[in-house]
């Protein structure tokens, strides 16, 4: 019981910490405008995200100093497995292409400019994997088990999002970047296959392909069908490969890497690696 209460907890309180550095960028947008509206957003958003890391470090360093940190070591440049998780990638928007059309995704604020390209495919991913599956994993991993962990940090990920397509998308989304990030050992690799997924989502609305269904795009019913089934099976298949790793994960590692703020001494009971760099 104790267990699943500080996982509450400290999702909760991973939660309110992001929504309240939302707020308050939010309305320093409002209160101070620049001409330049894609900048203004870009800057905002920037900054919710930089103090949103500064108050996790605040509240993590006093409150769980316990916590793995974040791994970043060279093997997150793995060119299988980031070709796996591309595949991944268009199957998935295949098989929710249906959904897409019944729940279409509000991209007004989306322009061509420069700005909204850094935003989108650069400072968004790399922002979003550190908070989601750097922090909030390695907060929520001391007291439930990786699977656990991966589920609610794919889940909260989806929900803030405040996109209903998003939110459905959010839990196998949210496994392959978690397998990824743990297979890896690395969160170099769930960063390029988000900075990916964004700019293929960014290149369509620039191009106005956001407005066709796939069905229009691949240009005939009867082939999409084939790729629909073929995608689908890509995705259970790979979903089910994600979830037994994860679960294998747990299984090998009943405690997680204790790190001692105080005497810089780390005890490894988590299985990383001493090659691994850390953040």
């Amino acid at each position: 019981m104790k267990k699943i209460i500080d996982t509450v907890k400290r999702l909760s309180i991973f939660l309110a910490i992001f929504i309240a550095m939302q707020l308050v960028c939010g309305l320093l947008l409002v209160l101070v405008p620049l001409e330049d509206t894609s900048l203004s957003m870009c800057i905002s958003y920037t900054l919710s995200m930089v103090l949103t890391l500064v108050f996790l470090k605040l509240y993590t360093s006093r409150a769980i100093p316990q916590m793995e940190p974040i791994k970043r070591s060279r093997a997150g440049f793995n060119p299988i497995l980031l070709l796996a998780g591309v595949i991944f990638i268009f199957a998935l928007s295949i098989v929710l292409s249906p959904l897409e059309e019944l729940m279409p995704v509000d991209n007004s604020m989306y322009d061509d400019s420069v700005w909204t390209l850094i935003m989108v495919v650069v400072i968004a991913p790399i922002f979003e994997e550190i908070l989601f599956r750097g922090k909030l994993y390695n907060m929520l991993r001391i007291s439930a088990s990786p699977l656990t962990s991966v589920v609610l940090a794919s889940l909260l990920f989806g929900a803030v999002h405040l996109e209903p397509i998003i939110a459905i998308s959010g839990l196998p989304w949210g496994l392959l970047l978690g397998f990824v990030y743990l297979r890896s050992r690395s969160i170099i690799a769930p960063i390029i296959l988000h900075m990916f997924n964004n700019a293929l989502a960014y290149a369509t609305i620039v191009l106005s392909y956001d407005d066709k269904s796939i069905v229009e795009l691949i240009d005939g019913e009867r082939y999409f069908l084939f790729i629909y089934i073929v995608s689908a099976l890509i995705v259970v298949i790979a979903m089910i490969r994600f979830v037994t790793f994860i679960v294998k994960q747990g299984r090998q590692n009943n405690n997680v890497v204790v790190v001692d703020t105080a005497s810089q001494e780390s005890v490894e009971s988590g299985g990383v690696e001493s090659g691994d760099e850390a953040c």
